[in-house]
């Protein structure tokens, strides 16, 4: 994992981004020394910052974005989501170099994944609806778990399609990744009774999942920010990419900021959010939500505890119209204290916060993100969870002036030790390579 942020205003955009990584099957060893942040153009002040899987399917993501940046030279592009389209075509270019091996090894990891998703669902639903001395019937398991599957698929198709990533085309790299489906889901589901219907509807889902834009645990971010040849003022373009499936790219836009008339200035965290959402806030997200519930909780069964009190009082109908009409209240009272709860972020944390950004000279942004990625890493470093955001941060600043300035920069090498490295990029930069 990993801690990145952006924040822009009309003269600048500063970016940070911390070095830990996580490896091993489990992530359970982490190194502090990985390059998150690179420039993307020898002539435009533009940089990408990645985060998640450190590769693009077998291919490391700093090879990816200096090679592109080699094909680039000298080329400039309008404007920031230029360039991140720019990127995005050339991941495609690299679909040769990826074995059609890697891809089902990735359609197998999905299949896998969903199923186990769906095994750990309809397990805890057993367990917790039926009581240890009763074993539901296999009638009784096959109807929980196609609920849990058809579910999913109702989930996974509220999301757009990858284009170009046919049912088809999809099914055929299926096929081809697992040979005996029907013994394959057994497996995956082991403990648990299935049949065809099952085995069938599990075969959509999976589908489904390949061919969606939704995020797997393989996804990495791509965040590409600054100023395009045309623009005066920053933007920035954030783009999720997932891996290669039936020789097409898992590729797809979140998000898009231009800064201008409609937004003045902009913070926006990656990766791990929480510590910059609880400053920005001034509440921890997971606490608002706790917060939410045990306020909805608490008058869900006050206005229960009053409907038992009267219902001896009142007819069947008058009791289910008093049921309607609390009920009505209880969301009301719930939106109103979430809009209250919202006017308090906007009013006191949020609102002051941006006020002062968008006036913020080059140092302080560049400040600031440093000290909103230092944040996450303090309270890694201070909990019992593992320590997934820290090492040394790289800062820079990008300005329509100044180009892109390093404000801090880590070297896996000596700099004094290493003087021809920096004359050889001189030259490069000077000739448009790098």
């Amino acid at each position: 994992m990993t801690s990145e942020v952006v924040i822009l205003n009309r003269g600048a955009v500063a970016i940070a981004a911390d070095s830990a990584v996580s490896m091993g099957e489990l992530g359970s060893k982490i190194y502090n020394t990985a390059n998150k942040l690179f420039p993307l153009s020898t002539v435009e002040p533009v940089a990408v910052m990645v985060y998640g899987v450190g590769s693009f399917c077998s291919l490391p993501w700093e090879t990816v974005i200096k090679e592109h940046r080699r094909e680039l030279g000298e080329t400039t592009l309008g404007t920031v989501e230029d360039y991140a389209t720019s990127l995005v075509e050339y991941l495609a270019k690299l679909v040769p170099h990826v074995p059609q091996k890697e891809q089902r090894d990735r359609v197998r990891l999905t299949a896998v994944w969903e199923l186990e998703m769906i095994r750990m669902a309809v397990t805890g639903l057993l367990e917790k609806n039926f009581p240890a001395n009763h074993h539901p019937s296999d009638l009784e398991v096959c109807a929980e778990i196609l609920e849990e599957i058809n579910g999913r698929i109702e989930e996974l198709e509220q999301h757009k399609f990858i284009p170009g990533l046919s049912a088809s085309g999809v099914g055929t790299q299926l096929n081809k990744a697992i040979r005996n489906w029907s013994d394959f889901v057994d497996k995956a589901l082991a403990g648990l009774t299935t049949n065809s219907t099952i085995k069938r509807r599990a075969r959509v889902m999976v589908r489904a999942s390949l061919r969606a834009t939704h995020q797997s645990p393989w996804v990495s971010g791509m965040v590409v920010v600054g100023f395009g040849k045309e623009q005066l003022l920053p933007a920035l373009s954030h783009y999720l990419v997932d891996g290669v499936v039936a020789d097409r790219v898992r590729v797809w836009q979140v998000n898009e900021v231009q800064i201008g008339l409609d937004q003045n200035a902009g913070i926006y965290p990656f990766a791990q959010e929480d510590m910059v959402a609880t400053f920005m806030d001034g509440i921890d997200p997971a606490y608002r939500i706790a917060l939410n519930g045990f306020v909805s909780e608490t008058i869900s069964r006050f206005a229960e505890f009053f409907a038992k009190r009267v219902q001896g009082a009142l007819s069947t109908k008058e009791h289910a119209q008093l049921h309607s009409e609390m009920e009505n209240a209880r969301r009301a009272i719930v939106r109103g204290f979430q809009e209250s709860l919202r006017a308090y972020r906007e009013k006191e944390n949020s609102g002051p916060i941006m006020s002062i950004v968008e006036w913020l000279p080059k140092e302080e942004l560049a400040e600031m993100a440093e000290t909103l990625v230092n944040l996450t890493s303090f309270k890694r470093r201070v909990t019992p969870e593992a320590e997934t955001v820290g090492g040394p941060v790289d800062v820079a600043v990008i300005s329509k002036g100044d180009g892109l300035v390093w404000i801090k920069r880590k070297h896996y090498f000596v700099p004094e030790l290493n003087p021809r490295y920096f004359e050889s990029t001189q030259v490069k930069r000077s000739s448009g390579i790098v």
